[in-house]
């Protein structure tokens, strides 16, 4: 998975949750997969990676990983490491919770506490992304509150991954995430060097284009790795 990461740039998404959260159901709404989506510790043991298109047309690669399960040994993380070093590599991570379950705020907690043990940092709980799933078994009343909580907090999304509602939004937060680290880049390119021309309309989001004497002026947003590979196109 990490070759072929490698060799297809696209940012990388991964979905992480405690077990049963609803992560594969999700992970196979947004790509139109089928992995194993069921009511059982650790359903998904292998990192599950599909391509996926975002509101933008950006393309982007979703990391369906294991769940994580309270007080998670320190040996059992060891073991689930591999399966889980693609959040660590990962551009954008996803929290995805089971706001129906009862002990869903402690939840959060192990899994905050997992992804620390992890190296992600103290700060984790504040870069990632959270989607709020299964309000579709809320009664109205706890529904109403998980929609005014939600609505004060810019990186949370309400979402049924059963039933579609508010996965468009979702990924369209995932897309105003990953628009926030492009580098817009400004050069002129020679007119003979139209490989490079092609590989920046395939890699990046051409902003502007003038074709004057000298070459081809162009403004460009590219993702950080994509920045470092054009610098080394270029020199």
């Amino acid at each position: 998975h990490r070759s072929s990461r490698q060799k297809v740039p696209y940012p990388i998404v991964a979905l992480v949750g405690y077990t049963n959260a609803g992560k594969s159901t999700l992970f196979n709404r947004l790509t139109g997969a089928d992995v194993t989506a069921e009511d059982m510790l650790f359903a998904t043991l292998d990192p599950t990676m599909r391509g996926t298109e975002l509101p933008s047309g950006r393309q982007i690669i979703l990391s369906d990983t294991v769940g994580f399960i309270s007080d998670l040994p320190t040996t059992l993380i060891a073991a689930f490491r591999a399966t889980l070093e693609e959040v660590l590599e990962a551009d954008v991570i996803v929290h995805v919770r089971d706001i129906a379950h009862s002990d869903s705020e402690a939840q959060k907690i192990d899994v905050v506490n997992v992804l620390q043990d992890l190296g992600l940092g103290d700060d984790i709980e504040a870069q990632m992304l959270e989607a709020r799933n299964k309000i579709d078994l809320l009664g109205e009343e706890a529904r109403q509150v998980s929609l005014n909580t939600a609505a004060r907090d810019d990186d949370v999304k309400l979402i049924s991954a059963v039933t579609g509602q508010g996965c468009d939004d979702l990924l369209a937060l995932i897309d105003a995430r990953l628009a926030e680290t492009r580098e817009v880049v400004e050069l002129t390119l020679p007119y003979a060097d139209g490989a490079t021309l092609a590989w920046l309309f395939e890699h990046g989001d051409v902003l502007e284009r003038q074709d004057k004497e000298d070459g081809v002026h162009l403004r460009v947003g590219l993702e950080p790795a994509d920045s470092a590979r054009l610098k080394v196109r270029l020199a």
